[in-house]
């Protein structure tokens, strides 16, 4: 008789198909320990925030809606997570831009314990593999001008300046240094 009045269960949203398949792989850090590279799924959405708390200081420049949007509705999206015994460490998002063509970085942080370890250059060097695999001819990404580990890091890895864009970031309206890295060079 109360049939009509129970509640549905509400339905957890599958993640959204991405760019690749990509397996599950594991990587040596330079120090020796092995970590897990894998799809990210919605229930690493916390720990993708808490990286980004970690690494600007408190702030974190998507949350949890974000990535979750980002996880379930895109399919030109590839989100990565790098693991150590299941704590999300690293992370790297990617954006297949038609239009441009190319494969862009559009976010990738890895906590402040594990850089230095060459994390953050093997989700780069995967991020190149991936833009090979699905025909891209270059690799693009943003930095902020202040952050000159990773600058510093990009360059090293092939990547040169091609523009500054005066005010980009919405915090604290810092220019950003967009960099590209031709694949077929």
């Amino acid at each position: 008789m109360f049939l009509k009045f129970r509640k549905k269960k509400k339905k957890e949203k599958p993640v959204a198909q991405t760019l690749i398949d990509f397996p599950t792989e594991r990587f040596e850090a330079a120090d020796g320990d092995v970590l897990t590279l894998r799809l990210a799924t919605v229930a690493d959405i916390p720990g993708l925030v808490a990286i980004q708390e970690a690494v600007y200081n408190g702030y974190a420049p998507w949350v949890s809606r974000d990535f979750y949007h980002e996880l379930t509705q895109e399919k030109d999206r590839l989100y990565l997570v790098a693991s150590k015994r299941d704590q999300v460490v690293a992370f790297i998002a990617l954006v297949r831009r038609e239009q441009v063509p190319d494969l862009h970085i559009a976010n990738i942080a890895v906590l402040p314990v594990w850089q230095g370890r060459q994390v953050g250059s093997y989700l780069i060097n995967t991020a190149k593999a991936v833009a090979w695999e699905i025909n891209l001819p270059k690799l693009s990404l943003e930095a902020r001008r202040s952050n000159t580990g990773a600058l510093a890091l990009y360059d090293r890895l092939g990547f040169i300046v091609e523009d500054v864009i005066e005010n980009y970031y919405i915090d604290n309206k810092e220019d950003a240094i967009s960099m590209v890295d031709y694949l077929d060079a």
